[in-house]
């Protein structure tokens, strides 16, 4: 047996072979870019690749004609990789998606609720030149913009404690619409009762269906029964009108002001720590110099590993994914929409190549948000 000194050493030399090589295949990669700039060619071939893999791992050993077949996949992946980069240095008319360089300068914003919802204050942080108008369901809101009623709707899609808001990713896609703002704020909910109301008074709690749970530990506690209503400023607003001392509303302190009522008990949420993203949508993608955050959506053939395969070609392009997330297709069944947010600008290199090569790929591919997102949150 040798020395474990003198089996390292083939395998460094061994290595720097194989380091010598991959560079060579690369640049024949690029000559491969360069020969089809000038042509429609695919760069990606599916049928040609499954034919390479099947003849140069014939003959191998199963468990290592598995482990080698990974290694070539790779290497052709990045071979194109390399080439859906030349090809948009040589001609970045190819780019398949065509954002605004201008901000957004609305005139009319619409959200869903009443006044004093989260979503308002959302709004009037976002676009405080504006008077936000308010409407009762995200639908509308998607329906206004959509029809150039509204400029711009401002909504919810994510909570730190109730999650993804799916009814509005679903709006999205059905509607058109683009994300061109996020706004993070800090969720503090109250306990907010008609005057002279006490909190051994209370039996009923309304609220948003997000928000119940955000407070399930203090519902409990208090044996409180949970109703759901479409907004916590509505919740409030319900509580006034009906003038019931053993209903009470969460909600913001804002709108427990707003609407007449006193606070009860304040920070009743479970985690103190909990957020909420809204963002702005319109009906025109923008990529700004400022925003550093994309949003995209895309359909993977039903296939093993397609979706992995789009996880990787994501981190080989040294791109940041922050998020994912999936929805059932309509008339599809057990097909998904997958959402993916990542780090980056649209007129960065890499992501461009990214993209492009995603839309050459995918069945189906679309950006539906460029914004950027702040470090700093709001109470």
């Amino acid at each position: 047996m040798r020395e474990l000194a003198a089996v390292r050493q083939d395998i460094n030399a061994i290595d720097e072979q194989i380091r010598a090589l991959f560079l060579q295949r690369m640049s024949l990669a690029l000559e491969v870019a360069q020969a089809k700039a000038g042509t429609r060619d695919k760069i990606y071939k599916p049928d040609r690749e499954a034919e390479i893999l099947e003849r140069r791992t014939a003959g191998i050993e199963e468990e290592l004609r598995l482990k080698y077949a990974a290694i070539l996949q790779s290497m052709i992946r990045a071979s194109r990789e390399y080439q859906y980069s030349e090809l948009l240095r040589q001609d970045p008319a190819r780019f398949p998606f065509y954002p605004a360089k201008i901000p957004l300068n609305p005139k009319t914003i619409y959200y869903q609720g009443v006044p004093g919802a989260y979503q308002e204050l959302a709004a009037r942080a976002l676009f405080p030149q504006c008077e936000p108008v308010n409407v009762p369901t995200w639908e509308q809101v998607f329906r206004a913009v959509r029809d150039g009623v509204a400029d711009v709707g401002v909504v919810p899609v994510e909570n730190t404690t109730a999650g993804t808001v799916s009814e509005v990713y679903d709006l999205l896609l059905e509607y058109g619409l683009y994300i061109n703002r996020s706004y993070i704020r800090k969720i503090s909910h109250c306990l907010a009762a008609v005057p002279g109301a006490r909190l051994h008074d209370i039996q009923s709690v309304c609220s948003h269906p997000h928000a119940l749970p955000q407070c399930h530990a203090f519902i409990a506690e208090h044996g409180l029964e949970a109703i759901e209503v479409s907004n916590t400023a509505m919740a409030a607003q319900q509580v006034q009108q009906k003038g019931d001392r053993r209903l009470a509303a969460i909600c913001s302190r804002e709108a427990a002001e707003r609407y007449g009522l006193v606070v009860l008990a304040e920070g009743i949420n479970d985690q103190k720590h909990n957020e909420t993203r809204f963002i702005a949508v319109s009906r025109t993608l923008t990529a700004l110099a400022e925003d550093n955050r994309i949003e995209i959506a895309f359909h993977i053939p039903n296939v093993a590993g397609s979706l992995g395969t789009v996880l990787d070609t994501i981190s080989h392009y040294g791109i940041d994914m922050t998020s994912i997330y999936s929805r059932p297709l309509r008339d599809s069944p057990w097909c998904y929409v997958f959402y993916i947010d990542f780090t980056g600008n649209m007129w960065e290199h890499a992501v461009r190549s990214l993209l492009y090569q995603l839309y050459e790929e995918l069945p189906y591919i679309k950006v539906i948000g460029s914004y950027q997102v702040s470090d700093t949150t709001e109470e």
